[in-house]
C-alpha cells in the first residue's frame, strides 16, 4: 500500500497543504490540480497507481480544503503564482532553468491555473499536461463561441450572479447543484441495460464532494468563479502552446460526452488552438471524448482513466 505524507508549504500569505507521495527516489515529478471546489482528496483514487513511477505532488489550492483561508487571492494568477511557488519549493534548480521534468493533470479549473501558468512562466519545466473537461471559455461570447463550446449553464453575467447569491445564503444548495452536474450518472444517466449505479454509491458520493466542498467560503468562492468564467484563454493557449511558442510540452485533452459541464467541442477546441491546423498526433496536441464518466471522469472510473493517461504518457496512444 502506498504511503502518504502531507506538508504545509508556507508562502508571505499563505499555507498550502499537499500530499506527497512516495517513493522518493523517483526523480520524475506528477502533479494533480484539483478544480472549483475541490481538494487534493478528489485524485485519492488515482494517485496509488501515479505514484508507482512518480512522485506525486497533489495540493490543496489557496482557499479551498485544508489550505489556508485568505480573504484575498481569488483570482486564477494568484493560484498560478502559488503553483510556481510550490513547484520552487520542491525544485529550486528551477530558478537556474533546471528541472527534472514534471507532468501535470488539470481538471475544470485546474486546467485554467496551467495555461496561465504557462501564460506567466512558460510552459517549463511541464513535459507534458493533460486537460481535463474544461473549455478554454466558459462564457457565451458573440464571436461565435456559443452553446458549442461555452459551459452548459454558468456562461453568463445573470447565471454566475445567481451561482454568488446561493453560495453565500445556501452553500450547500449550490454545491450540490454543483456535483449534480459533474457527475455523469446523475447529469446523463445511461439507459438499461447499462447498470445502475447504487443509492449507497450516489450518497456516498455526494456526501465527499459536498464535505470538500463546504471547507471553503461562499463569498471568496464565487469571487474566484467571478474571475475563472470571465478569462479567455484561447489566443493565450494557441501563443504558449502553439506553433512556433517553443513549447516543446506534450498535450492532452480528456473531453466528456457525457459531461454536465461542458458540451464536448468545448474543451477539444484547445487541441485545434494548440495545432493550429497540424495534423493530431504525439508531439502536439491529442483530444479524446470518453462515455465512461463526466466532468470528474477520473473519479467516476479511475482505473480507465489511469489507464488512459498512462498509455498516453508511455507511447502516446489515446486508441
Amino acid at each position: 500500500m502506498t504511503k502518504s505524507s502531507s506538508a504545509l508549504i508556507p508562502s508571505p500569505f499563505i499555507s498550502c497543504v499537499l500530499l506527497l507521495l512516495p517513493p522518493f527516489h523517483f526523480f520524475r515529478y506528477s502533479n494533480q490540480i484539483h478544480g472549483f471546489t475541490g481538494s487534493s482528496l478528489v485524485w485519492q483514487r488515482n494517485i496509488p497507481t501515479f505514484s508507482q513511477e512518480h512522485r506525486v505532488i497533489v495540493p490543496d489550492l489557496r482557499g479551498h480544503g485544508a489550505s489556508d483561508k485568505p480573504k484575498h487571492g481569488y483570482h486564477v494568477s494568484r493560484l498560478a503564482m502559488d503553483l510556481r511557488e510550490l513547484l520552487i519549493h520542491l525544485e529550486p534548480s528551477l530558478l537556474d532553468g533546471k528541472s527534472s521534468g514534471w507532468k501535470s493533470i488539470g481538471g475544470s479549473l485546474g486546467c485554467s491555473i496551467l495555461w496561465c501558468y504557462a501564460e506567466l512562466f512558460t510552459t517549463s519545466p511541464f513535459n507534458s499536461m493533460v486537460f481535463v473537461d474544461q473549455s478554454p471559455l466558459q462564457n457565451s461570447t458573440l464571436d461565435g463561441w456559443d452553446s458549442q463550446f461555452c459551459n452548459r449553464g454558468l456562461n453568463n453575467a445573470s447565471a454566475l450572479s445567481a451561482l454568488q447569491t446561493t453560495l453565500l445564503l445556501s452553500p450547500e444548495t449550490a454545491h450540490k447543484g454543483t456535483i449534480a452536474s459533474c457527475l455523469s450518472y446523475r447529469s446523463h444517466p445511461l439507459p438499461p441495460p447499462a447498470p445502475k449505479i447504487s443509492p449507497q454509491t450516489q450518497a456516498a458520493d455526494e456526501e465527499f464532494f459536498l464535505k470538500e466542498a463546504m471547507k471553503g467560503d461562499g463569498e471568496w468562492l464565487g469571487k474566484l468563479m467571478a474571475d475563472h468564467t470571465s478569462l479567455d484563454w484561447r489566443d493565450s493557449i494557441a501563443a504558449c502552446f502553439g506553433k512556433g511558442s517553443g513549447s516543446k510540452t506534450l498535450v492532452l485533452v480528456v473531453a466528456s460526452s457525457r459531461s454536465g459541464c461542458f458540451p464536448a467541442a468545448g474543451p477539444l477546441k484547445v487541441v485545434d488552438f494548440v495545432n493550429g491546423g497540424q495534423k493530431e498526433g504525439y508531439g502536439v496536441a491529442q483530444g479524446v471524448t470518453v462515455d465512461w464518466g463526466g466532468h470528474w471522469c477520473y473519479w467516476e472510473n479511475p482505473e480507465r482513466f489511469e489507464r488512459l493517461v498512462e498509455r498516453w504518457w508511455n507511447d502516446g496512444s489515446v486508441e
